[in-house]
This record gives structure tokens, C-alpha cells and sequence, in this order.
């Protein structure tokens, strides 16, 4: 009996401190609980537009407002940005009384194609000196607002050299390219005069474009007692010995299983030889063409 009312005594005793610790004693936030963080970890926004993020100070009423400094750096980043020619910050130094202050981070929106770039943001201290909270860094993500194949996207003057008569029967042709259905694909309108676009393939590793033969050019030539209708293949030995003449069938199904294959340079310049012009209905071997493209 006499450890049963012990155990009653004791339970009894801590629930009248417990509801007086309630009563009495409210949760008082102390120093300790004063803290300087960013209110996420990741930031992504387009090129063309603004983003911000937000920095916040928490305490206790009469904390002191402290003056924070953020800094940027790229470490450990594939393809970074930098700061003042990518992108800039509003401030980097900001006096942040207890509550939160937004940062803006304006891109600059370039015409070329980039990538998306990346870099950081972190707290580098604070004039009170009061804790930071493990959020401390934000990863800014901006994001590529070009077709990546913008520097070859536009009007060319191409200078096509005929392998006939070289010389009398060069041609100059005005191509434009725009985007095709495949970020490395353009497509190309204006070969001989052509009505049909030709699809053109970027290889951005090796500065190699391709053009599958056989691909229609619609009516071509209307200036020189067309329009025919036309194709681009190709010029095997075969096809080129063909030039200005009659061709065979059977050289063309054999071309169309081989792509012509040119460069491009950085500077918009493009260059693809061995461009036979068929006339489709005649299979007539228009010229056979070497090709430099100068963009505008």
C-alpha cells in the first residue's frame, strides 16, 4: 500500500509543476536563437528574365539589424557564369533588420547560344556576427534562351563553283536557314533556287554538317527556262564524270546512301563540296557544285 500512494505522490507532484511551468513560466527565445539564412538552396531563370531570392534575419524582438555580405563563386561549376558579363546581382551588401530582404538576379540576355550557366551564392558573414543557418548557399541556374545553332541561323550568300565549267558556269545562290525540327538541324531553302527546304545536321563536337542525298529542292532554275523540278545528291565519280549531261538511275540510288559532308566554322561559315543538281524528271546531271556559305 505503501508504494502504491508513493508512486501517486510522485505523479501527482509532476503534473502540478508541469501546469505550473505552464501557467507561469512561458518560452522565452533567447540569443541563441538568432539566425541569418537564405530561404532556399536552388534559384533556375530564363535568359530573358529577373529572378530573386530571399535572405532572412530571425530573433527576438529588439534584435539589432546587422549588415550582411553575400559573395559569388563558380567552384566546382561545369559552365559558369560570370558576374558583371553573365548576369549581376542588385546588392551584394544588405542592412537586414529582423525579417527577410529579397536579392534580384538580373541575366544578361545575349543573342548567342551559351548553354545554361550556373553559379553561386553564399553568406560570407554579417557585422553582429550572429549565427548562420545551415542554408547558407543558393545554386543559380540560368537558362539558355537561343536555339543553339543560332549562329548559322540567318540569309547566306553562297558561292557555288561548278565543276563542269568551272568559272562560266558558277552560280551564286541566296540560302536561308531557320530552325529545323531537331535543336541540330537547320533547314535550308535556296540551293539552285530551290523552292523545298533541305535539311542540314550539325555535328558540334567535330564542326561537321551533313546533307542526306537525294533531298527534293522543288522547282528550281525558273531563270533558266524552268522551273524543274530538283533534287541535291551526292557526286560520286560516277555523277561528277555526268555533269551537264544525262546521268543513270542507278548512280543516283547508289549516291543516295552517301551524305555530303562539309564544315562550319564559328563565325557562320560554311563549307560542302560535291553538290550534284539533278533535274528529277530529265534525270539530267544539272553541275556538280563545291560550295562556300557566308552568312550576312
Amino acid at each position: 500500500m505503501k508504494k502504491i500512494f508513493s508512486k501517486l505522490f510522485i505523479f501527482g507532484v509532476a503534473i502540478l509543476m508541469m501546469t505550473s511551468c505552464d501557467d507561469s513560466y512561458p518560452v522565452i527565445y533567447d540569443e541563441s536563437n538568432i539566425i541569418v539564412g537564405l530561404n532556399t538552396a536552388v534559384l533556375t531563370l530564363n535568359e530573358d528574365a529577373e529572378g530573386e531570392f530571399t535572405i532572412y534575419l530571425g530573433g527576438v524582438t529588439g534584435t539589432e539589424a546587422t549588415d550582411v555580405t553575400l559573395q559569388v563563386s563558380v567552384d566546382g561549376i561545369d559552365n559558369p557564369a560570370v558576374e558583371g558579363t553573365d548576369f549581376t546581382l542588385s546588392t551584394k551588401n544588405i542592412n537586414l533588420p529582423v525579417g527577410t530582404a529579397s536579392v534580384s538576379v538580373i541575366p544578361a540576355n545575349d543573342d548567342k547560344f551559351t548553354g545554361n550557366k550556373q553559379f553561386k551564392v553564399s553568406i560570407a558573414g554579417n557585422s553582429k556576427n550572429y549565427p548562420v543557418a545551415a542554408q547558407n548557399s543558393i545554386l543559380v541556374t540560368i537558362l539558355e534562351d537561343e536555339h543553339p545553332l543560332t549562329t548559322w541561323i540567318g540569309t547566306y550568300d553562297v558561292e557555288a563553283i561548278s565543276t563542269f565549267v568551272p568559272g562560266i558556269n558558277d552560280e551564286l545562290w541566296t540560302v536561308t536557314t531557320v530552325e529545323g525540327d531537331n535543336q541540330l538541324e537547320l533547314k535550308a531553302t535556296g540551293i539552285s533556287f530551290g523552292t523545298e527546304a533541305v535539311i542540314l545536321k550539325f555535328n558540334m563536337d567535330d564542326k561537321i554538317v551533313t546533307i542526306e542525298s537525294g533531298q527534293d529542292l522543288g522547282n528550281i532554275y525558273e531563270a533558266y527556262g524552268g522551273p524543274f523540278a530538283g533534287s541535291v545528291y551526292y557526286a560520286t565519280d560516277d555523277i561528277i564524270r555526268d555533269a551537264g549531261n544525262y546521268t543513270d538511275a542507278s548512280f543516283l540510288d547508289e549516291a543516295k546512301g552517301i551524305s555530303m559532308t562539309g564544315t562550319f566554322t564559328d563565325n557562320g561559315v560554311i563549307q560542302i563540296n560535291r553538290m550534284a543538281i539533278v533535274l528529277d524528271d530529265y534525270v539530267y546531271c544539272w553541275d556538280v557544285f563545291n560550295t562556300t556559305w557566308t552568312i550576312r
